[in-house]
């Protein structure tokens, strides 16, 4: 097995990284507009991407382990001599990698973020300021109707 083809495996563990990148990247902005229907789709594409993955990661390990390479301490490739251009292309899968998972943790606060905000809601909601009894039920519908009191002047 020559050190080319783990080049031309690594080329694509690369894309299919980057693409996953992109895709998270596609996540972001549809949560930011709340385009729920583009969140499912990118659901989808996420998953195909994962197998794309995941098929490119079993082919570059096992033609490393073919050619005697593997991933030291650091992220780094060890092993026989590695030719200038396996490490480039190294290097690229461990930036797409960094970055995906970077934008992976990013959209994961944000819907973290947006869970605790629905959340706090729902309980202003449902407390009301009136404890314990609470403003709206389970099924959306006011409790407690402002016993009285009147909105509409007339």
């Amino acid at each position: 097995m020559s050190q080319a083809a783990l080049i031309q495996t690594l080329k694509l563990e690369a894309d299919a990284i980057a693409a996953f990148g992109r895709a998270l990247a596609d996540e972001r902005e549809a949560i930011r507009h709340q385009d729920f229907q583009a969140l499912s789709d990118l659901l989808s594409k996420k998953m195909e991407l994962a197998q794309v993955l995941d098929r490119a990661t079993a082919a570059r390990e096992a033609q490393m382990i073919a050619l005697g390479l593997r991933v030291g301490a650091g992220g780094l490739l060890v092993g026989r001599l590695i030719e200038p251009a396996v490490a480039e292309a190294w290097r690229k899968v461990v930036f797409f990698a960094h970055k995906a998972r970077d934008a992976n943790e990013l959209n994961g606060a944000i819907v973290s973020a947006h869970l605790a905000f629905t959340q706090e809601a729902i309980q202003v909601l449902r407390q009301g300021g009136m404890t314990p009894n609470e403003m709206y039920g389970r099924d959306g519908k006011a409790q407690n109707a402002a016993a009285g009191v009147s909105l509409a002047a007339g």
